[in-house]
């Protein structure tokens, strides 16, 4: 019988990479205020406002406009995911060790998460930390691929 780790996907490197790629993809928090029922989302990139109109912002930007400490938490969000996608990239060529961008992703997931939920523990302000679970599915899938693969795969 089949254990659930067979049922997964095969972790090739393009995929990997693919997969990767998509955490950057998905808003990593979704946070809406009381005041507004339109939500803000944040990105490893930036943020996107919808009101007034659509405005993406780059998060460099906000450093510009603020010095707020969850500001660098973001930062260093989106450097391991910028690191994680480095080292997916190096399975192309047969260099990744799996189990770094797996911890790569987790960390990720979770300095995201804490952004997330410092936000939310502001006043009229909620904050859903979506993309920590987008993270730390990939680095499930990673992580769990490369410990079922046969010893002379990884």
């Amino acid at each position: 019988m089949a254990s659930p780790v067979d049922r997964l996907p095969r972790a090739t490197p393009r995929r990997v990479l693919a997969a990767v790629l998509v955490c950057g993809l998905v808003p990593w928090s979704v946070q809406t205020f009381s005041s507004s029922s339109v939500p803000f989302f944040r990105f490893a990139w930036g943020g996107l406002s919808l009101t007034p109109v659509v405005t993406p912002r780059l998060l460099p930007t906000y450093f510009g406009l603020s010095r707020y400490p969850l500001l660098y938490r973001w930062a260093l969000a989106s450097l391991c995911w910028l690191l994680a996608v480095g080292s997916a990239a190096l399975a192309l060529v047969d260099r990744e060790d799996p189990r770094v961008t797996a911890g790569l992703l987790v960390l990720a997931g979770a300095v995201n998460a804490s952004v997330a939920l410092s936000f939310g523990l502001q006043p009229l302000r909620t904050g859903y930390p979506v993309g920590t679970l987008a993270l730390w599915a990939v680095a499930a899938w990673r992580y769990l691929a490369w410990t079922h693969a046969p010893p002379d795969r990884r």
